[in-house]
């Protein structure tokens, strides 16, 4: 991976004077021309203090290591979640009786500490489809009968999800539909139903499609998200998909060329604005539907309406829609 022009880096020289800020690529020429060296004190956001270079593992191994790897960087990535994943299966979070068990395990207590959830959770943004996945099963397993699950949204994680451009969606549904209403979150600017408010996914997806994921399984949302839906329930197409992951790459810009420079850099959360999809301007959505599709006989005929006062009302308003 060819390292970027982010400055992040700050180094003392023997003069006690700082120095910076520096790109990974501009630390690796003073390396080259022996302006700095393993004793050299060095800085970037993400650690506690100055440290000499040659206990900064991010440039221990990009400056120092010589010699043939034994594994690349995904699957070391890949060995260590796999490693995760299996302590925390081993360390449920209910006993044999469904009981929650407090405190909680001591693994999942410490991996939703603030110095561990960012740093893998951040994997996501390699758009790896097996560090991806890996990493959703690792959350899903984490944070059930977390005590702080509420505040995971902090560290950027839902934007990095939905920003996935990969088929394997169904573990990162398992883990929204568990999540996107349990964050200590409420929107101010979306004046939507109840569940716009409350749900993390408000100002990125339609209402219908929030809905859908609440009222549906994973299984069920994970194939109309990658699909082309035109229903009373779902609107959704690729176009509307790759209209979010714009708008979302474009929120979080500036993070991900810094945590190229930086693998410790840390997202600092701010709300993105609400996302406004074109091809739903002309559309009523009432309750879970839209208007529209429910109310064309030909194309949806008899669509289950699950709630029996929402069902009469549509039923009586399609009578009178046609008359």
């Amino acid at each position: 991976m060819e390292l970027t022009q982010e400055k992040e880096w700050y180094y003392g020289n023997k003069e006690r004077e700082r120095l910076g800020p520096y790109s990974s690529k501009e630390l690796k020429e003073l390396w080259e021309q022996g302006q700095i060296t393993p004793k050299t004190r060095c800085w970037a956001q993400g650690l506690d203090g100055w440290r000499p270079l040659h206990a900064i593992p991010q440039l221990k191994w990009t400056l120092l290591a010589t010699g043939q790897q034994v594994m690349n960087e995904s699957d070391l990535a890949c060995l260590i979640l796999n490693m995760l994943i299996r302590i925390c299966d081993y360390y449920p979070s209910r006993d044999a009786d469904d009981a929650i068990i407090r405190p909680l395990p001591k693994p999942k207590r410490l991996l939703t500490e603030a110095t561990c959830l960012p740093h893998f959770v951040q994997l996501l943004l390699t758009f790896d489809p097996i560090l991806v996945e890996k990493v959703s099963v690792l959350l899903g397993g984490m944070v059930k009968d977390n005590p702080q699950m509420p505040r995971i949204y902090l560290c950027g994680v839902f934007f990095f999800i939905m920003m996935y451009t990969g088929s394997n969606v169904l573990p990162l549904a398992w883990f929204l539909k568990y999540t996107h209403t349990s964050q200590a979150f409420r929107s101010e600017e979306n004046k939507g139903s109840d569940i716009m408010q409350r749900s993390i996914l408000g100002h990125i997806l339609p209402e219908a499609m929030v809905h859908f994921l609440e009222n549906h399984s994973a299984e069920k949302f994970a194939e109309t998200y990658l699909g082309e839906f035109d229903t009373p329930e779902a609107i959704w197409n690729s176009e509307m998909r790759r209209l979010m992951i714009e708008k979302i790459a474009s929120h979080i810009a500036d993070f991900t060329p810094r945590l190229q420079s930086n693998t410790r850099a840390l997202y600092q959360y701010c709300p993105i604005p609400i996302i406004n999809y074109p091809q739903l301007e002309k559309e009523l959505f009432v309750n879970i539907y839209y208007l529209r599709h429910l109310c064309d006989e030909q194309k949806f005929p008899d669509w289950p309406i699950k709630d029996p006062v929402s069902k009469i009302v549509f039923t009586r308003g399609r009578e009178c829609f046609f008359k």
